[in-house]
């Protein structure tokens, strides 16, 4: 038990600095193109903090846990607009702020709402199917072409952290090795504690992997509430939740293994599809509102968002 509880502690930890630094040389490259605050939030960031679900994924496929995998994809999904959107909220909200979001976002939120219902559809059908994975990467790839003939800014953005440091693309490789590195630490950690409690793989991926793995989501989208981008963090959640829905959730189908299906059953499942699309929508009405009209950000709506993920661990125990 010590073992695993060091073996999750560690990879958590070695995630949160290894997702940070990968965060930043990613967002360093991105602006020496020009592109949008979003398009850098919705792509770079979102990709480098759905890494570790990317990969804790894979490793927890090898061993075809499946319903651990749609544990990991949906508790990380409700966890980012629950706990790090709602974490953003309660920051501006104490510090009294006002919020708005550009117009050019509601097609976003369409993109968010339509892959979240295509989702949804996949988990019912056969989430373990080669097809299924097919057609979720195929829209991942539509959806990014789409993110890049709409994300270039104008304009250069003129702050101090543009210049490019050096060695980037050595650094870049270094903070998604030890991702990977982490990401395994917390696979084999989770395991043991399956092992030893004889937990259901449901729970222990919708709260140990989808924790872990979103912890990158929660620091990068604190670190930037705190400087004001509010704008960078909500594609930051918007990319981040389509990835881990069309390319995560697209992992397990590619081995072509039935017995990755064993033990799956979409009942134990349909409430917490419930809770998530609720809180998307909610998400999704929200920032729709705010990018026609600027507001004060709003305490209730805040714990409200950070309540619903405790509230789901009910039905996910």
């Amino acid at each position: 038990m010590m073992i695993a509880l060091l073996a999750i502690t560690s990879g958590i930890a070695l995630i949160w600095v290894s997702a940070e630094k990968l965060e930043n040389y990613s967002v360093h490259a991105a602006r020496e193109f020009g592109f949008s605050p979003f398009f850098i939030g919705s792509t770079v960031i979102a990709f480098g903090t759905s890494a570790p679900e990317m990969l804790t994924t894979f490793f927890v496929s090898l061993e075809n846990k499946g319903s651990m995998v749609i544990g990991n994809v949906i508790g990380s999904n409700v966890a980012n607009l629950s706990l790090v959107f709602g974490s953003m909220l309660l920051i501006i909200s104490l510090k009294k702020l006002r919020i708005k979001q550009e117009v050019a976002i509601q097609k976003n939120l369409l993109i968010l709402i339509i892959s979240s219902l295509l989702i949804w559809l996949i988990i019912i059908i056969d989430p373990f199917n080669i097809l299924s994975s097919l057609i979720l990467l195929t829209s991942l790839t539509l959806v990014i072409y789409f993110w890049y003939r709409n994300g270039v800014s104008d304009e250069n953005e003129n702050e101090s952290d543009v210049n490019l440091p050096r060695y980037v693309s050595l650094k870049l490789m270094l903070s998604l090795v030890f991702l990977v590195f982490a990401a395994w630490l917390i696979t084999f950690g989770a395991n043991k504690i399956l092992e030893e409690f004889n937990l259901g793989e449901l729970f222990i991926g919708y709260t140990v992997l989808a924790i872990g793995t979103s912890l990158p989501e929660i620091a990068a989208s604190v670190s930037l509430a705190l400087k004001g981008r509010y704008e960078t963090v909500t594609g930051t959640l918007i990319g981040s939740n389509i990835f881990n829905g069309l390319c995560v959730l697209a992992i397990p189908g590619l081995f072509m293994n039935p017995k990755m299906s064993l033990g799956w059953s979409y009942s134990e499942w349909s409430p917490l599809l419930f809770i998530l699309f609720i809180i998307t929508f909610i998400f999704t009405y929200y920032i729709f509102s705010i990018s026609k009209r600027e507001k004060n950000a709003s305490i209730l709506l805040s714990l409200l968002f950070l309540s619903s993920y405790f509230v789901s661990l009910y039905f996910a125990y």
